[in-house]
């Protein structure tokens, strides 16, 4: 699986999350439900997973402003712990995040994909990866916090969306469903 393919399913994934996140309570949404330095509630998850995306393909591989730039309360820090940002802000930063991954992804040749990228921010020893790697460690990021996410709704008594990757897999056998 290529990671244009695998983004897919996320962005998939991501719509019926926010689907079943505009159900749920905004209490819910910004309960104290992890005590961790950075990330407290649901909202703070997700604004942290859409910028993050953001970073690393805009602003580390490909050396363009973050589109966060074009969205003045999370430039202005709104999105910190305890975000004081909505779901509609936060779904709308991340649509315009996805529309730019979406065809750089798409864009990028095996070539492109091996080229080595330098981290001039990180320790020695961890500074320079594929390009390939990178967007994996991206990919993965948002696959670990969904998980997180849905977890905590479980947690508040919400049911998920089924957010497994095996349901939107082009079955190989697909023929009539079973009496």
């Amino acid at each position: 699986m290529n990671p244009a393919t695998l983004y897919s399913h996320l962005t998939r994934a991501r719509r019926d999350l926010l689907g079943t996140l505009r159900a749920t309570p905004d209490g819910v949404l910004r309960a104290p439900l992890l005590r961790g330095e950075r990330f407290h509630s649901i909202l703070d998850l997700l604004i942290h997973t859409a910028e993050v995306e953001d970073g690393w393909i805009h602003g580390d591989f490909q050396g363009l402003p973050m589109v966060q730039d074009r969205f003045p309360d999370i430039q202005a820090g709104a999105a910190g712990p305890d975000t004081t940002l909505g779901l509609d802000a936060i779904e709308a930063y991340w649509q315009a995040v996805e529309a730019d991954t979406r065809a750089y992804l798409h864009a990028l040749t095996e070539a492109d994909l091996e080229r080595t990228v330098t981290l001039d921010d990180w320790p020695e020893g961890h500074r320079q990866f594929t390009l390939s790697g990178l967007i994996w460690h991206v990919l993965l990021h948002e696959v670990r916090h969904t998980a997180q996410i849905a977890a905590l709704l479980r947690t508040q008594g919400i049911k998920p969306p089924q957010l497994d990757l095996l349901f939107s897999l082009p079955a190989l056998d697909a023929g009539p469903a079973a009496p």
